[in-house]
C-alpha cells in the first residue's frame, strides 16, 4: 500500500552498473530536475528540519545546535512570538514558484501572503515593507491554478533533456556526454549495465535530499539494495572534510559599509580553545539569521567551502547550464544561483550582504494564481522585520548553542567542565564582514565554530 508520502511520484530511468552495484546516472523529465533544483532555494533552517527527520543532523556542523537552541528558547528572549517560526520554518523567496512543483519541499504549511494596501506587491510576513515602501497588511490566499505553468516546467525548459549523475552533476544528454560519463564511471561494458525504471515519491526524495548532505553517491544510497560498498568508490574523503577558515574565499563586498560588532570571548588557556562567548543581540541575530539563508547563497558566497555531500555539484551544474536552452529564463537561473531572502527576513545593518527578493506584482501574481481575500484567516502575528529576532544578552558556546546569559548559566558551565578561574582568559574580538562569512562557513562544517574563526585563524596569522 502506498504511503501518503508516496501518493505522488515521478518516474525515473536509472542506469545501473551491476558489477559495482552503483548508479551511473538518472534520466527524467523536467519534473524531477525541477524538484532537485528547488533545493538551492531552500533556507538552511528547513534543511536542518529535514535532516532531523532522518537523523543525520550531526553531519551539518553546528547548525543543528543553533536550531535546537532557538527551538528551546523562551519567547521572552525573542523580539516577537513570530520570530521563532521565522527561524525554524523560514519562508523561501522562491516558494511561489515551488507551489507548481510536482513534489514541493520548499513551501511552508500555509499559502497566506500579505499585500500592501495598493496591491503593488506581496510577501509572506505581516507588516513587512513592500518595495513601494508601504506596509504589507492585507491578507491574501494564493491557490495554484490547475493549468499553471501553461508550457510545463518550473525552472527547467520542458524541452530540455538532462541527466543527473550519482554525485549530482546535471548534464545535457548527448552522445559525447554519455560516452564521457561511461568512461568516468568505468561502465563501458554493456553486459554489466542495466536500465531500471522506478517511481520516486516524496519520502524517497526527502531521503535523497538528506543523503546529498552526507555522501557523494545519494542515488546509489537510496535506490540500490543491498547498501552500496563505499570502499569501491574512488573518492578522497579528506577533500570533503572541514577546511580551515583561511581557505574560504574572501567574498567581501567592497561597496558594503563597515558594520561591525564585538564579542567577549572566554578562552580556556590550557587548551587554547574557546569555551563560550558573552554576546550581545547583534551577534546572536547574525548567527540566528544563518537559518534563513538559502542553500544556493552558501555556494555562491563560499565556493571553496567543502560540505560532505554533493549538492555543490548541482549548484555548479546550474551555473554552467545555458539558460536559453535548458532553463525557463535568465531570471529563473538567477533565482537558483543567486537566491535571496523572503521579504521580511533581512536585518538592518546586517554584516553579511544578502538581499530580499522582489516578488511579482499583483497583476503578474494574478496570472499565476487564484488570489482571494484572507479576511477569514486568523489574526496574523506581526513579524518584527529588520530589527532582529532576539532579546539579549546571551551565552554562545563554541558549537553555537545559545542560551540566555545569567549567573547560573556561567557557573553551571564552569562546573560542568571542571574549569578553574585561573585557566580562563577573556578576549574582546571585533567581527566584520570577513569574520561573519568565516563564521557562516564554520557553522556549516565544524563543531567548534568560535575556536576555528577567532583562535585558530589568529594563531595561523601569527606564524
Amino acid at each position: 500500500m502506498m504511503s501518503n508520502g508516496d501518493s505522488q511520484s515521478i518516474s525515473l530511468k536509472v542506469l545501473v552498473d551491476k558489477d559495482k552495484n552503483r548508479v551511473v546516472c538518472v534520466e527524467s523529465n523536467e519534473d524531477f530536475v525541477d524538484v532537485l533544483f528547488s533545493f538551492m532555494t531552500m533556507p538552511l533552517g528547513n534543511f536542518i528540519r529535514v535532516a532531523r527527520e532522518h537523523s543525520i543532523e550531526d553531519h551539518f556542523g553546528c547548525l543543528n545546535n543553533l536550531y535546537e537552541s532557538v527551538e528551546n528558547l523562551d519567547e521572552k528572549h525573542l523580539q516577537s512570538v513570530k520570530c521563532k517560526d521565522m527561524l525554524l520554518r523560514p519562508r523561501s523567496a522562491a516558494e511561489i514558484y515551488c507551489m507548481n512543483l510536482k513534489l514541493n519541499f520548499v513551501n511552508s504549511d500555509t499559502n497566506e501572503y500579505y499585500m500592501c494596501y495598493y496591491d503593488h506587491c506581496f510577501g509572506p510576513y505581516y507588516n513587512a515593507r513592500c518595495h513601494c515602501g508601504r506596509v504589507m497588511g492585507c491578507a491574501r490566499n494564493l491557490e495554484v491554478q490547475g493549468h499553471v505553468p501553461p508550457d510545463g516546467g518550473v525552472f527547467v525548459n520542458p524541452t530540455a533533456r538532462l541527466m543527473i549523475t550519482d554525485d549530482f552533476h546535471v548534464k545535457p544528454i548527448s552522445t559525447t556526454s554519455i560516452l564521457a560519463l561511461l568512461s568516468k564511471f568505468e561502465a563501458t561494458d554493456s553486459s554489466t549495465r542495466e536500465e531500471r525504471t522506478i517511481n520516486i515519491g516524496r519520502d524517497k526524495v526527502m531521503k535523497l535530499l538528506s543523503c546529498s548532505l552526507t555522501t557523494r553517491a545519494p542515488f546509489s544510497e537510496i535506490i540500490l539494495e543491498p547498501a552500496i560498498d563505499k570502499s569501491s568508490f574512488d573518492i578522497c574523503h579528506e577533500k570533503y572534510g572541514p577546511r580551515s577558515m583561511n581557505q574560504l574565499q574572501r567574498a567581501v563586498d567592497a561597496t558594503k559599509n563597515e558594520t561591525k560588532t564585538t564579542l567577549n570571548l572566554i578562552i580556556r588557556k590550557s587548551s587554547n580553545r574557546a569555551l563560550y562567548a558573552e554576546a550581545n543581540e547583534d551577534f546572536v541575530n547574525l548567527i540566528g539569521s544563518f537559518l534563513t539563508y538559502p542553500l544556493g547563497y552558501i555556494f555562491e558566497k563560499l565556493p571553496c567551502l567543502s560540505l560532505r555531500g554533493c549538492l555543490d555539484n548541482m549548484y555548479k551544474s546550474i551555473q554552467d547550464l545555458d539558460a536559453k536552452k535548458f532553463l525557463k529564463s535568465e531570471e529563473i537561473k538567477a533565482i537558483l544561483v543567486n537566491p535571496k531572502l523572503a521579504r521580511g527576513l533581512a536585518l538592518h545593518n546586517q554584516l553579511i550582504s544578502i538581499e530580499e527578493a522582489s516578488y511579482p506584482s499583483h497583476s503578474t501574481a494574478s496570472s499565476l494564481f487564484n488570489i482571494s481575500s484572507g479576511g477569514g484567516l486568523t489574526r496574523p502575528v506581526e513579524a518584527i522585520t529588520g530589527n532582529g529576532f532576539f532579546r539579549g544578552p546571551f551565552l554562545v558556546t563554541d558549537d553555537l548553542t545559545i542560551m540566555p546569559l545569567s549567573l547560573m548559566s556561567i557557573v553551571c558551565f564552569m562546573d560542568r567542565f571542571n574549569i578553574s578561574h585561573s585557566d580562563i582568559l577573556e578576549q574582546e574580538v571585533t567581527i566584520g564582514v570577513e569574520e561573519a562569512l568565516c563564521l557562516l562557513g564554520a557553522a556549516l562544517v565544524s563543531k567548534t565554530a568560535l575556536t576555528d574563526v577567532f583562535i585558530l585563524k589568529e594563531s595561523k596569522q601569527e606564524l
